[in-house]
């Protein structure tokens, strides 16, 4: 069978399984094996074929051909996530296809994974400076003037990823029926095989809180859909991308503000046990990061601050 073939029906076999997002990354992977490989007889291929792969995604050879133009170098994860990609590929073909697995001795990419990154609070108050500008430019630099109601879901939109940790596809799959403004809960239900989202309960504060609900009262009568934010993905990648360049404040990403959400929870006395909760994280490996981050932070405060190290550098005692 070829390989395009194959990857059809391992693509109709998960397509109940994973997200639209998740399923795009897969596509992406096999975009890049079938460019390496050929569409070949998927049992001709060999061990040495898929060990030179992930080796070629790690080369200068290899340019990303992504659909949205970027043509950066693939991060170590994302490349580890083509290794795992490949892998449930020829699993999945051993037994449907009843094909050796060639993927056996595949050696996993070694990298270090990054520590999270944190907004500052500077950083945040020049994004919702920039999202509550009336007056703005277009990127050819025409000035135009924005809505209220944009400028008001923006910054919605910003205050309530900070106040809750959540992954942005959980964010924008919130209905109407899900948030109490009284309180402040937002039930998360999990969605598809909830592999990532799990059922809980979040919280908005006062801030968040009103903000969100100032943005649904002046959308009372327009509004068209049950979802508190009726947008997708893209979309909010490219409304903080254009925040990002009027705020000038770099490396902006949905991801980064559930990064800040979980450093600042630590930060400010938060449990690990708690915070894997409103995670929603299965385990406590991911928590573990974010918590290395706030231990090496009571460390610098504590070089600052120490009473016997101060008052020993002014008398030695």
């Amino acid at each position: 069978m070829l390989l395009t073939k194959a990857i059809q029906g391992y693509m109709y076999d998960k397509a109940a399984s994973y997200s639209k997002n998740t399923l795009e990354s897969y596509k992406f992977v096999h975009r890049n094996l079938l460019a390496y490989i050929g569409d070949v007889e998927i049992e001709t291929i060999t061990p040495n074929q898929l060990k030179e792969f992930i080796h070629w995604l790690q080369s200068d050879q290899y340019s990303p051909n992504r659909s949205n133009g970027d043509t950066s170098p693939l991060s170590p994860a994302y490349i580890d996530f083509h290794w795992k990609a490949t892998r449930s590929l020829f699993g999945w073909a051993h037994k449907v296809l009843d094909i050796p697995r060639p993927d056996e001795d595949m050696p996993r990419p070694r990298f270090r994974r990054a520590q999270p990154k944190a907004f500052t609070e500077d950083e945040i108050r020049r994004l919702l400076k920039a999202a509550g500008e009336i007056k703005s430019r277009s990127r050819a630099g025409n000035e135009y003037v924005q809505r209220a109601t944009t400028g008001g879901r923006n910054k919605a939109i910003i205050l309530a990823l900070l106040d809750t940790g959540l992954r942005i596809g959980e964010l924008l799959r919130i209905t109407m029926r899900d948030v109490d403004f009284e309180s402040g809960e937002i039930m998360i239900t999990p969605y598809s095989t909830g592999r990532k989202t799990r059922p809980r309960m979040v919280m908005l504060g006062t801030a968040s809180r009103r903000a969100a609900w100032l943005y649904v009262a002046r959308m009372e009568h327009t509004r068209q859909s049950d979802r508190l934010f009726p947008m997708s993905q893209n979309a909010v990648r490219l409304m903080l991308n254009r925040l990002a360049a009027r705020a000038d404040v770099e490396n902006v990403h949905p991801h980064k503000f559930r990064h800040t959400f979980a450093i600042w929870f630590l930060r400010n006395g938060g449990d690990v046990f708690t915070l894997q909760r409103i995670l929603g994280h299965s385990s406590l490996d991911m928590v573990k990061n974010y918590l290395d981050i706030a231990q090496a932070d009571v460390k610098t405060a504590h070089r600052r601050s120490s009473p016997v190290d101060i008052w020993n550098n002014d008398r030695p005692l």
